[in-house]
């Protein structure tokens, strides 16, 4: 099912079956969409605690200072932090401002639908690098 015709988290836990993922691109730039019920959960409780209108949510380096001034990480919880953007060209510019190669941009840009827009998605960076992306509302 292309990007475009994915609607709901629902539809792209079907797609993902039991596997619960669904990856994207090579080994060294790999988008991993986490379709797992409890990692869903676990970004929509924050997500839910901070009703802010934001559609970004982000595991920072840091929880001070602006966001620009921290990197995505990998310590999942360590720092969430949201932000709310209006469009993929802004999700595009945040992503890579937060020190995501162009290469795992633009699969997230492709693979994730709503992104920028009314859908909340979360991410994160994972100790080998890949960008793993959790749909949470949609």
């Amino acid at each position: 099912m292309p990007p475009n015709e994915i609607f709901s988290i629902k539809d792209l836990i079907n797609q993902a079956g039991e596997e619960q993922e669904i990856q994207y691109g090579t080994s060294e730039a790999r988008l991993r969409i986490d379709l797992r019920i409890e990692d869903i959960g676990l970004w929509k409780s924050h997500h839910n605690k901070n009703p802010d209108n934001n559609n970004i949510l982000l595991a920072c380096e840091s929880n001070s200072g602006e966001l620009a001034e921290t990197t995505l990480t990998w310590v999942v919880g360590a720092a969430i932090r949201s932000a709310l953007v209006e469009g993929t060209a802004q999700a595009r510019d945040l992503l890579k401002n937060l020190g995501v190669s162009e290469e795992l941009v633009d699969l997230a840009s492709e693979h994730c639908p709503g992104l920028g827009g009314k859908a909340v998605w979360a991410f994160h960076l994972e100790r080998h690098g890949w960008l793993t992306a959790t749909p949470v509302e949609s």
